[in-house]
C-alpha cells in the first residue's frame, strides 16, 4: 500500500515536468486583440513576430496579428498648397525696340490709378510718314484684355501690326491662361466686351508715349531708366496691388465635385505662427494635364493685413461633406505607402494618401484592400484611415500578395516556465 502510494506520487511529479517543459497548441476561433492593449502598437511590433503558417489556401496566425475595428469621427478635407500674390498685378512689356524717354515713378512707390509711369520713343520704325496715321486727339487707348474663358491662352490674342506696348495682366483668373493687349500708335487695337481701360498719350510727332497706371499699386520690377534702348519684348515695369492678395493650389481633378467657390479655406503661412483665412473664389479644370486650379482668396484683416506678403509659401485646408467614419490603425497595418509627409503639422496628407491593408472576411477570407491615409496622430503614434467596412478585421502581419483569397486561421501558442523539481 506504502508503495503504491509512492509509485503514484512520482509518476504525478513526473506528469507535472512534462506539462510544464512543453508547448501546448490550442486552436481556437480569431479573438483579435483590441486595439488600446500594447500588442498593437508600433513601439512594440516585435511581439507580433510570431510565425505565421502560409499554404497553399491557407494562413495560420496568433492574435496578435489580428485588429478589431476601433470606429473614430472625422471631417473630410483636402491640403491646398501655393504662392500668396496679388489677385491684381500688370507687366508692361515693349513690343517693338523702344528708347526711354523718362521714368516718372521709382521701384517700390505707391501710386494711384493714372498716374503716368514713364515716357517711351520707338525706334527703328517704318520711315515712310504714310505709315502713321494722325490721331483726332492727342490721346491713344490701349485695352487691357482680361480673359475668363479657362481655353485661353497667352498667344490668343495677337498684338495689332504698329503696337508698341504690351501688357500682360494677372487677375484672379488662371495666371497661365493670360492674354494680350497693347498700346498702339493708329488705334488699330483688339478690343474685348470684357476691356477695361489704359490711356497712353501721344505727343504730335506719333512716337512720344506715356503710360498710365491702370489701377492703383505698388511699382516693382522697374528696369527702365532714362536713356535707355530697350529691346523688344523687354519688361519695364510691373504694378501690384498688394492690398488684395490670393493664392493658387493644384489638386486632382477628381476634387472638384467636393469644391466650390465660396468655401472656407484655413491655413499658415511659412514663417508665421498666425492662422489666416480665406474663400475658394475660382475652380480652373485644365485638360492637359488633367489638373483642378482653386483660387483662394485671402480674407482682408488684422491679422492677414500685415502678414502676409507676396511669394509666401502657404499650406491650408477645405472641409467638404459630412462628418465621416474611419478606423485607427497602427503603421504596420499599412502597406505599399510612404507616411513620411504626415510626421510633421498638420499631420494630414496635402493630397488623398492610399495605402493598402489586408482584411479578414466574414468568411474567414483574406482580402488586399486599398484605402485612404486620413491623419497621423503623434501621441499615440496611430494611423486613422477610410475605407474599411466596421464588420470586418485587419490583419496586421505583412502577407505575400498571393495570400488574397486564402482562409485565416487563428491558435494560441501558450509557453510555460521551466520547471525544476
Amino acid at each position: 500500500m506504502t508503495i503504491t502510494m509512492v509509485t503514484a506520487m512520482t509518476a504525478s511529479k513526473h506528469l507535472r515536468k512534462i506539462f510544464y517543459l512543453f508547448s501546448v497548441l490550442f486552436i481556437a476561433a480569431c479573438q483579435p486583440s483590441p486595439v488600446n492593449e500594447p500588442t498593437v502598437t508600433d513601439t512594440e511590433a516585435e511581439t507580433a513576430d510570431t510565425p505565421i503558417i502560409i499554404t497553399s489556401d491557407s494562413v495560420t496566425m496568433t492574435p496578435e496579428h489580428i485588429l478589431s475595428i476601433k470606429p473614430s469621427r472625422y471631417q473630410p478635407s483636402l491640403g491646398l498648397q501655393g504662392n500668396i500674390e496679388p489677385i491684381k498685378q500688370t507687366t508692361f512689356v515693349a513690343v517693338h525696340p523702344i528708347r526711354i524717354e523718362e521714368t516718372l515713378v521709382s521701384e517700390g512707390q505707391w501710386v494711384e490709378k493714372g498716374t503716368p509711369l514713364l515716357v517711351f520713343r520707338r525706334v527703328g520704325t517704318a520711315s515712310k510718314a504714310e505709315d502713321l496715321k494722325k490721331p483726332e486727339q492727342g490721346n491713344v487707348e490701349s485695352n487691357d484684355i482680361n480673359k475668363t474663358n479657362s481655353e485661353d491662352t497667352l498667344n490668343s490674342v495677337q498684338a495689332a501690326p504698329n503696337t508698341d506696348i504690351a501688357v500682360v495682366r494677372k487677375t484672379n483668373n488662371d495666371k497661365n491662361l493670360e492674354a494680350k493687349s497693347a498700346i498702339d500708335t493708329d488705334s488699330n487695337i483688339p478690343t474685348s466686351q470684357n476691356a477695361d481701360v489704359n490711356t497712353a498719350k501721344q505727343d504730335m510727332q506719333y512716337n512720344s508715349i506715356t503710360i498710365h497706371a491702370s489701377f492703383s499699386g505698388r511699382v516693382e520690377s522697374l528696369s527702365a531708366d532714362a536713356g535707355q534702348q530697350l529691346a523688344a519684348r523687354t519688361s519695364l515695369l510691373q504694378i501690384s496691388d498688394e492690398t488684395k492678395l490670393h493664392f493658387m493650389a493644384t489638386l486632382p481633378i477628381q476634387a472638384k465635385p467636393q469644391l466650390s467657390v465660396g468655401q472656407t479655406v484655413n491655413f499658415t503661412a511659412e514663417g508665421v505662427s498666425d492662422k489666416f483665412t480665406g474663400q475658394v473664389s475660382k475652380l480652373v479644370s485644365t485638360s492637359q494635364p488633367k489638373k483642378l486650379l482653386v483660387y483662394v482668396n485671402v480674407i482682408d484683416n488684422e491679422v492677414s493685413r500685415d502678414k502676409l506678403l507676396p511669394n509666401m509659401k502657404v499650406t491650408g485646408r477645405v472641409n467638404y461633406g459630412q462628418i465621416d467614419v474611419g478606423t485607427i490603425v497602427p503603421k504596420r497595418a499599412l502597406h505599399d505607402v510612404d507616411l513620411t509627409e504626415l510626421q510633421t503639422p498638420p499631420y494630414m496628407p496635402l493630397q488623398p494618401l492610399t495605402a493598402n491593408v489586408w482584411i479578414i472576411g466574414q468568411d474567414q477570407r483574406l482580402t488586399r484592400q486599398p484605402i485612404e491615409v486620413v491623419e497621423y496622430d503623434p501621441t499615440t503614434q496611430q494611423y486613422l484611415i477610410a475605407g474599411v467596412s466596421n464588420d470586418s478585421l485587419i490583419c496586421l502581419a505583412d502577407l505575400p500578395v498571393d495570400s488574397k483569397g486564402k482562409k485565416s486561421h487563428c491558435v494560441i501558442i501558450a509557453y510555460a516556465d521551466s520547471y525544476i523539481a
